[in-house]
């Protein structure tokens, strides 16, 4: 019989981890902003509770994986599977914690599905903190801080990350400019700059200089006004790089320079 896709990932995932990691036979696996510790019982939110008992049909005695971003990865139980409530009991710790590189996103927003795939892809591809910035020629007034905050818990969940990517309000570019510290590698992802062979972003990052705080700026369809791109190119540790010889859509943007990144300064090389 021939593997599924699902069980595919899960023997590459088993062959690339460590070996302290224990998979468990698990079809669920749950963010829960709760401590966790060995025995530790937990009744369920509403909309987990509906996830695992009607959506995956599990019953009393299923296990499932349980993190909450700080304690690590632990094997759970379900032990109580009623109407209106689901409780599990915390039995092992299978993972310690550990945190993606400190790479942050920032973006000029786009349209509510284009958004919800930023920050899902986003968080699989290991971004400490996802923050929507609005820019002169920003055309979206307003994000959804909870949805955004979904998005990237979900993701998480799907994708056996520990941690999860912080997301911040929707704020100016400008403000969000002056929370960087100086060691913090900018990357700017520069539209005018499409087919400079010069800017190309993987000559770029493969001649950074060294850094262990980075963030990728994605501007607008409209790119950056002149007032931004001056305060751009004024700043100290500012990488204008150029994202090929075509002008991708915000969304191909920011996963095309997040993959990119990882693959040649992150953690794709471990």
């Amino acid at each position: 019989m021939s593997e599924s896709p699902q069980d595919c990932l899960s023997h590459c995932y088993l062959g690339i981890t460590n070996q302290n990691m224990i998979k468990p036979p698990t079809k669920a696996r749950l963010y829960i902003n709760v401590p966790l510790n060995d025995g530790k019982i937990i009744t369920l939110a509403s909309d987990q509770m509906h996830y695992l008992l009607h959506v995956l049909r599990l019953g009393v005695g299923a296990p499932i994986a349980v993190f909450n971003g700080v304690d690590g990865e632990y094997l759970a139980t379900i032990i109580e599977a009623v109407k209106k409530r689901c409780a599990i009991s915390i039995k092992e710790r299978l993972r310690p914690q550990i945190q993606c590189r400190d790479l942050w996103l920032l973006f000029a927003p786009v349209k509510k599905a284009r958004l919800d795939f930023i920050a899902q892809k986003a968080s699989e591809l290991g971004v400490r903190v996802i923050w929507p910035v609005k820019t002169d020629f920003c055309q979206i007034s307003r994000v959804n801080d909870d949805r955004l905050a979904a998005n990237a818990i979900e993701a998480a969940e799907q994708t056996e990350r520990l941690d999860i990517a912080e997301t911040k309000p929707f704020s100016s570019l400008l403000s969000a400019l002056q929370h960087f510290e100086n060691e913090r590698l900018l990357i700017w992802c520069d539209e005018a700059s499409a087919g400079h062979p010069a800017l190309n972003i993987s000559t770029a990052l493969a001649t950074a200089p060294p850094h262990e705080k980075a963030a990728v700026l994605i501007g607008p369809e409209g790119g950056f006004s002149e007032s931004e791109r001056t305060h751009l190119q004024s700043r100290v540790n500012c990488l204008k790089v150029s994202l090929g010889p075509r002008i991708l859509r915000a969304d191909t943007a920011a996963i095309s320079a997040l993959s990119c990144y990882q693959s040649i300064c992150g953690d794709w090389q471990n």
